[in-house]
């Protein structure tokens, strides 16, 4: 089975290059970041369309030749899911990846979407162990939740059952916004979940579980060595980082 996907490409550029206002044309390594996430997507075995998500559609420059769709984003991160995810037909799975991971490989979003495909789950979301993380990014800052299994970072993507989306918009949202939050967070997920996270004490079961009852379905956590699928660019430094892991690649 092939999935959809679809990139996220909003955000405030200015953080990271003060010239681009949009955040997935960035110049990185020669390319608009987002164009570095197409042409993985475009690489891999597992991929049908590809929808790119943006606040324009003016002026992209040839990349946007390389995507099935354009879908102008609007002001929340659920409803540009949600917009995204409507551009396709309803019977395929949808792979949802922010459009800031110019090292990401074809490798690593077919091992994801392959396993998550396996799990049989309703949402699945990528742990990144931090080992392979400073391994395979040397330099990069990253935050790292301490489960009994080890530390690990999530990784910049989901893949989902399209009638998961629409269904679920509130608790999406409320989910994003309270991210680098734990007190926030705990409002939203239960304080006894973020006691047993903040001390070390979560299995990735329990995770599983709580976002299963959040959600209303079956969800799983799929581990990955493939450290891209985290590298996201949020600064200055994180590009240096991505430029260097190119650079060595030779692409």
């Amino acid at each position: 089975m092939k999935v959809d996907a679809v990139i996220l490409a909003g955000g405030d550029g200015a953080v990271i290059d003060p010239a681009v206002s949009v955040k997935g044309l960035v110049p990185v390594a020669g390319k608009p970041l987002v164009e570095w996430v197409v042409d993985a997507m475009r690489d891999s075995a597992n991929i049908a369309e590809v929808a790119v998500v943006i606040p324009t559609t003016e002026n992209l420059g040839p990349w946007a030749d390389k995507v099935d769709k354009l879908v102008l984003s609007g002001d929340s991160f659920i409803d540009n899911v949600i917009a995204g995810v409507g551009a396709f037909r309803s019977d395929r799975p949808v792979l949802v990846a922010t459009g800031d991971l110019p090292a990401l490989t074809p490798e690593a979003v077919d091992d994801y979407i392959e396993q998550s495909l396996e799990s049989g789950a309703d949402f699945t979301y990528p742990l990144v162990p931090k080992e392979a993380m400073e391994e395979q990014f040397p330099g990069s800052k990253r935050t790292y939740i301490k489960l009994v299994t080890g530390p690990i970072t999530g990784g910049n993507m989901m893949l989902l059952a399209p009638e998961l989306v629409k269904r679920n918009r509130e608790i999406g949202q409320k989910l994003f916004e309270t991210r680098k939050s734990p007190v926030a967070m705990a409002r939203v997920i239960g304080f006894p979940f973020i006691v047993k996270l903040v001390s070390g004490r979560l299995n990735p079961s329990d995770v599983e579980k709580k976002m299963g009852q959040l959600l209303g379905g079956r969800c799983a956590a799929i581990y990955t060595r493939h450290a891209s699928i985290g590298a996201d660019v949020d600064k200055p430094v994180d590009v240096a980082v991505a430029e260097a892991v190119i650079a060595a690649r030779g692409r």
